[in-house]
């Protein structure tokens, strides 16, 4: 059939360019090969691959392109047997990264990542304790080799299986193609000064081995999202005693919040705390607290499938509490945790209040599961709050 003259001429587009992996640059030292094997024996004869074992044991491969902080955090907390208190398919309790949305949605996650300060925000919510670290940009001589050397303590402890490290960082320091990344440590080579980076985009790179001070000078490039140099997290189990521990009973609910909603959620909530006149009473700041949480879109706080039954009688001792909390259970469970001392905005309690709301928080944690559930969410939101603050900070 003849084509018309004025027909355009349908093209089909070019194919978009596609890679299969990338060849690790001299600075990294394969970990497959000749000279990693050698320092895979060195290190672990020097007892510093302790904690590479649990870590290789849940080696995964980030799920998105820009999903490498969850897919290091994924793979740690499953390294660390932390419980999910929820579950991931069938009968089963796992984490996979799409449940750690707790700071940030996951379709912002996969548009730009997260930041060192959000990757301990999702650290902290998911039960674990996270210490994060950044070189200094203007340490020079003595103090720039004590703070490599605590950077070393750092790797050692994490090696000897005392927890565990995760590396942001710059792939361009490196010779890499791409830029800011995190990856798990999976181990210290002292005798050579070299670290094992077990690098969760296996579908672009290896496992390789790098120079300790090649890592540090990778984290000092500054991410474009804060301005600020990239670090290092240690992460490590909570203390048994601690309500969020692996070791405590499961809660039995979890909050619906992230870091946004929160953001906003803890402006209004600060704006009654700081208006509230020195004639209120506890009762009337609680009801006006309440009013806001009642006029959310949903409920900051939600029952884990498995506890939606339970739920009922192991909040029932609140309605007796005095001054009244809301009749709704999960806003009375909310605004206790809301008061508890590791929450920033039990601060702005009005001092001629403060007594009596603290007198109501202890009483309502007497009950051991209704404390367990405040300190399990006061930790939470104490969490959300600090990644909120440290994001607000970089605009101010």
């Amino acid at each position: 059939m003849a084509t018309l003259a004025n027909e355009p001429i349908l093209s089909t587009p070019p194919p978009s360019p596609s890679f299969y992996k990338r060849k690790l640059p001299e600075s990294c030292i394969p970990f497959a090969s000749t000279k990693g094997k050698a320092l895979f024996k060195t290190a672990l004869l020097e007892g510093n691959l302790e904690g590479y074992f649990p870590l290789a044991s849940q080696f995964i491969t980030q799920n998105e392109p820009a999903f490498c902080g969850l897919g290091t955090l994924c793979m740690v907390l499953n390294a660390l047997e932390v419980d999910p208190q929820r579950k991931w398919k069938g009968p089963w309790r796992w984490y996979e990264q799409e449940m750690l949305d707790c700071c940030r949605p996951l379709s912002a996650v996969a548009a730009v990542g997260i930041s060192l300060p959000e990757f301990a925000c999702l650290a902290r919510c998911n039960g674990l304790s996270a210490k994060i670290t950044s070189p200094s940009l203007t340490a020079t001589g003595f103090e720039a080799e004590q703070c490599i050397e605590a950077f070393r303590a750092d790797l050692r402890a994490a090696a000897k299986g005392h927890g565990a490290l995760a590396l942001s960082y710059s792939r361009k320091t490196l010779g890499q193609t791409g830029d800011g990344h995190f990856s798990p440590i999976g181990g210290f080579c002292e005798e050579e000064d070299m670290v094992l980076v077990l690098d969760v985009a296996r579908f672009k790179y290896p496992s390789y081995w790098i120079p300790t001070a090649l890592a540090w000078e990778s984290m000092k490039p500054l991410d474009k999202a804060t301005g600020q140099p990239r670090g290092y997290a240690v992460l490590s189990l909570l203390p048994e005693s601690d309500p969020s521990s692996i070791t405590s009973p499961l809660s039995h609910t979890s909050l619906t919040l992230n870091k946004s909603t929160w953001a906003v959620l803890a402006t209004q909530l600060t704006k009654i705390l700081l208006s509230t006149p020195r004639t209120s009473s506890a009762s009337s700041l609680l009801h006006s607290l309440s009013s806001v949480l009642s006029k959310l879109p949903s409920p900051p706080l939600a029952a884990r499938p498995s506890s939606v039954s339970s739920l009922p009688s192991l909040l029932s001792p609140l309605v007796a509490l005095a001054p009244p909390l809301p009749s709704d259970p999960f806003a009375a469970l909310f605004l206790l945790a809301l008061l508890s001392p590791k929450v920033s905005l039990a601060k702005l309690v009005p001092d001629h209040l403060r007594i009596e709301l603290r007198q109501l928080v202890d009483g309502a944690c007497k009950e051991g599961d209704v404390g367990r559930e405040v300190e399990v969410l006061a930790t939470q939101l104490a969490a959300l709050g600090e990644c909120a603050f440290l994001s607000l900070s970089l605009f101010i």
